[in-house]
């Protein structure tokens, strides 16, 4: 087993090593620099975009190999489409290399100080769920961003229709004056129309990567309006009236079961906070827990009996508007 352990470090330093290297070797291919001439505006939009981000070189090193298997092809396409939502530059290869990554640190990191290999590998498997917990309540936050945003978006949409401007170019100041994360949903869209997509097409894009309902049902007016025609300014501003009293009721449900957000995550949160203080009190005894089977099944009960108590407290919060 510690043969094992050792593969693992030597396997976690090489892998890290490599994306130094990568990181700061900034070397560009003969396309790279090419597209530097071919496309001066795009290059650089995204020189600026990556500035940052030169970690990407050495996952992308790494994650070339999982993009030529054909494993996973649908995961990695639901991932793509959860990066997208998300406003995550990732590729999928890079996201999957990154909980690849954090499954072996962790591993490497709990086995030497605990001695269990069972319990090393269940925490650092439960590890691999971090990167996704942390796309999801990204998308929510955008998702929430974007529906606050829409009332604002709407009355744009509809002064410029009524200034004697046509859809397209309503759409079109909407992306430039508005803040993000709508305006860059909105940026995107007219890039696909100017590429060539059907407008209607371009729309339903756009109501299927953000997901929301308010803008869903803003897109399906519209839609129905191109095909029979009407009064679209009209329209708009009676869904914009729609939108601003659903969010008004959601804020008001908002504050009446705060109470009952705060008692799921103090439920959540107690049983760490309590292991945690009597492992600094008492390590000997809270170690029992991890090494006999029938602290094992205890943990394992307990998961169960939180996730159910979670799941219910959820349920009696999540009232639909």
């Amino acid at each position: 087993m510690l043969e094992l352990i050792f593969i693992f470090v030597f396997l976690d330093c090489m892998i890290v090593l490599y994306i130094l290297y990568a990181a700061f070797s900034n070397k560009k291919t003969i396309m790279n620099r090419m597209q530097h001439y071919l496309n001066p505006e795009k290059n650089r939009e995204k020189v600026e975009r990556e500035k940052t981000l030169h970690w990407r070189e050495g996952l992308s090193v790494v994650g070339k190999t999982i993009g030529r298997s054909r494993i996973g092809s649908r995961y990695r396409e639901r991932v793509e489409i959860s990066l997208v939502q998300a406003h995550l530059p990732l590729k999928p290869e890079e996201y999957i290399t990154i909980k690849g990554l954090l499954f072996l640190l962790i591993f490497g990191i709990i086995y030497p100080v605990s001695r269990n290999p069972a319990a090393a590998l269940l925490l650092a498997v439960l590890s691999t769920f971090i990167p996704g917990i942390y796309v999801s309540t990204r998308k929510r936050s955008i998702i929430q961003k974007i529906d606050q945003q829409l009332p604002d978006t709407i009355t744009l949409i509809s002064n410029t229709l009524k200034a004697g401007y046509s859809f397209l170019q309503a759409l079109d100041s909407a992306s430039k004056e508005l803040p993000p994360p709508i305006s860059s949903e909105f940026r995107q869209m007219m890039k696909e129309i100017n590429l060539g997509v059907n407008t209607d097409k371009a729309l339903e894009a756009l109501s299927k990567r953000v997901q929301s309902e308010d803008l869903e049902l803003i897109m399906l007016a519209v839609l129905i309006q191109r095909q029979i025609g009407g009064n679209l300014s009209e329209i708009l501003d009676n869904i914009s009236e729609t939108i601003r009293s659903r969010i008004k009721i959601k804020g008001e449900i908002r504050i009446l079961t705060a109470q009952g957000r705060i008692s799921g995550l103090i439920i959540s949160l107690m049983p760490l906070a309590l292991g945690f203080i009597i492992y600094l009190l008492n390590p000997e005894y809270i170690r029992q827990l991890f090494q006999h089977p029938l602290g094992w099944g205890m943990l394992v009960m307990a998961i169960l009996m939180q996730a159910v108590g979670i799941f219910f407290i959820k349920r009696i919060i999540g009232i639909e508007v």
